[in-house]
């Protein structure tokens, strides 16, 4: 049977999944009563973990909307996932202008992980190469966080967006643009969508927008 310590663990990343987690649910997944279901979640309460009991017929455990959990929990194959995706997106120009959330967010990771699981991943980061030709700097140029997530929305609810774009000679022009999606080749990120203005397709890159002269317009 599996000890109670790891049995409140597995509550813990049940009720991270999300919704509501009735009792019966639970105690079926923990293979316990409800009895012991109630003294989990009182562990879980007294280690600080805001757990709220849902009354009524479909009523259950929950965290409380908006809480991010510590610590981090990841086993080999999570973790190393989860690495070589940060390592793969800042390589191919995936990671967002804010290139430190990249380093931030790999040392986190690193922090919380046993020494046998962290020294077998860096052996592995250590030994790998990307075929990925660099641009001239050396970096690539990774767009900034509010001008993606903007457009992603706008893309996601086709809504369109008005922009102000400086181009690569250094002409500028406004216009309101149609987005169809966002496009990332060769490490340079782009929006591609409909020009009402002059009737046809354009796709502009993103590293000449900047985040204040983006806003969605009026549908």
């Amino acid at each position: 049977m599996a000890r109670p310590t790891t049995q409140v663990l597995t509550l813990l990343e049940l009720l991270q999944s999300g919704g509501i987690r009735t009792m019966t649910e639970l105690a079926g997944r923990l293979g316990v009563d409800e009895r012991t279901v109630r003294r989990y979640v009182d562990h879980l309460t007294d280690l600080g973990v805001p757990v709220e009991s849902v009354r009524g017929r479909y009523g259950g455990y929950r965290l409380t909307a908006g809480y991010r959990m510590p610590p981090l929990m990841l086993n080999d194959d999570e973790a190393l996932a989860v690495l070589l995706g940060l390592v793969a997106g800042r390589r191919a120009g995936l990671i967002t202008a804010a290139s430190a959330a990249g380093e931030t967010a790999s040392a986190k990771i690193r922090r919380v992980l046993p020494d046998r699981i962290a020294h077998r991943l860096d052996s592995v980061l250590g030994s790998l190469a990307f075929t990925a030709p660099p641009t001239p700097s050396g970096e690539f140029a990774a767009p900034d966080a509010t001008v993606l997530l903007t457009l992603a929305d706008a893309v996601r609810h086709h809504r369109p967006v008005s922009i102000r774009y400086t181009a690569a000679d250094g002409r500028r022009s406004e216009r309101t643009l149609h987005p169809y999606g966002l496009v990332s080749h060769s490490g340079r990120w782009y929006i591609t969508g409909a020009d009402p203005g002059i009737g046809e397709e354009r796709t502009f890159r993103l590293g000449h927008l900047t985040p204040k002269e983006l806003h969605p317009s009026p549908i």
